[in-house]
């Protein structure tokens, strides 16, 4: 692994603390189920890992492109998730594991290239690549702050009236 992997591991793991901690300060204990943790994991390092995987696909000279670099891969990957019946066979816990897991990644993984970088390719300008990075990382972290409620409320039997 290399130091920039590392880092952008590293820093995925401390925002996924920081979030861990502001769903236990609202009461919201579900995600610290052991499942879920041990789950997040890997699909976290998945998270910080998948935006570099650009320079496999475009060679170095497209890395950090607006593809690659924003939550594009998070909705293809929850498209093949639900396409493929993986939410029916994994259950919520493990579908929370994923989402939650792979929009953290992902968005660490942009809000460090927003420090370091924001350069990227195809949009002209520093600033308007970390709008664009910023932007897709607050969508992200908006979607796993909201769509763990939403999958916990959705594993809740129905009453019958």
């Amino acid at each position: 692994m290399s130091s920039a992997r590392l880092e952008h591991f590293i820093f995925g793991i401390v925002l996924w603390v920081a979030y861990l901690w502001l769903k236990q300060r609202r009461g919201d204990r579900w995600l610290l189920h052991p499942v879920v943790l041990v789950a997040t994991v890997p699909v976290l390092y998945l998270g910080t890992a998948l935006s570099d995987w650009d320079i496999t696909v475009f060679g170095i000279g497209g890395h950090r492109n607006p593809l690659f670099h924003s939550s594009i891969p998070y909705f293809c990957l929850a498209w093949l998730w639900r396409k493929l019946g993986l939410a029916d066979v994994a259950g919520t816990r493990l579908s929370a594991a994923f989402h939650v897991g792979l929009t953290l990644g992902l968005g660490s993984h942009m809000v460090l290239d927003v420090w370091d970088y924001g350069d990227v390719r195809w949009i002209p300008g520093d600033t308007l690549g970390r709008l664009w990075l910023s932007g897709h990382a607050l969508l992200l972290g908006l979607i796993a702050w909201y769509l763990q409620s939403v999958l916990v409320l959705a594993a809740k039997p129905r009453s019958t009236p």
